[in-house]
């Protein structure tokens, strides 16, 4: 398996890298994006079990803080980043249900 070191000296698979690289280059606007390119490596070094893994990236707001910090260590970015995909993805989901529920009530008599 090809590595390559992070910051840290700590030897990174090139797998994690090119998940790193998407986040880097401002790829990721959804977490489900990382799964697309390698669906179970991120789960597996995480400890997570792969089907609430692929769950949690389809509704982000599950992940837990130290499931984020994981990610983002194994990832060798800043946790912030991560935080902010997932804070966009709710508020946007969150947006729509409530522009949802504004047009619901106005058809109400």
């Amino acid at each position: 398996m090809d590595k390559l070191n992070d910051s840290s000296g700590r030897e990174l698979d090139l797998k994690i890298v090119q998940i790193r690289v998407l986040f880097e280059k401002g790829l990721v606007k959804r977490m489900r994006d990382i799964e697309k390119v390698n669906p179970t490596i991120i789960a597996k070094y995480a400890g997570i079990n792969h089907g609430r893994y692929s769950s949690k990236l389809i509704n982000p707001g599950k992940f837990t803080a130290s499931e984020i910090v994981r990610i983002a260590y194994i990832l060798d970015i800043n946790a912030s980043v991560i935080m902010d995909i997932i804070s966009n993805q709710i508020l946007e989901e969150e947006a729509a249900a409530v522009e949802h529920a504004v047009v619901e009530t106005k058809k109400k008599p």
